[in-house]
C-alpha cells in the first residue's frame, strides 16, 4: 500500500497498456509500479461474519402438499368420469 507523495491520498493500482501504474484519485499522480511487486487487495474475513447459506431442492411441507393435491385432482377425475358416463347413459 502506498500513498500519494503530493497530497497523501491513497494510490490506487490501474492497468494502462499492459502495465500497472499507481494512481491517485484526488491529485491525478501516476506512478509506474517495478514488475517485481505484485499487488493483491486482500480483505480477511472473521467466521462468525460470514454468511452460511443452506440450499435445498424442496421444502419438505410443499412435497407433502403436492402429494395431497395429486389425490385429491385423481379424487375429482373419478367423480367427473362417473358423473359424465350418467349424464351420457341419460341422453341416449
Amino acid at each position: 500500500m502506498e500513498f500519494c507523495p503530493k497530497c497523501g491520498k491513497l494510490l490506487v493500482p490501474v492497468k494502462k497498456d499492459d502495465k500497472t501504474i499507481l494512481v491517485c484519485k484526488y491529485c491525478n499522480y501516476e506512478k509506474l509500479v517495478e514488475p517485481t511487486s505484485s499487488y493483491k487487495i486482500v480483505q480477511q474475513v472473521e467466521e462468525g461474519k460470514r454468511r452460511k447459506t443452506l440450499v435445498s431442492e424442496e421444502p419438505i411441507g410443499i412435497k407433502k402438499r403436492k402429494e395431497e393435491e395429486k389425490e385429491l385432482i385423481s379424487d375429482y377425475y373419478k367423480v367427473f368420469l362417473e358423473s359424465y358416463e350418467e349424464e351420457s347413459e341419460e341422453q341416449e
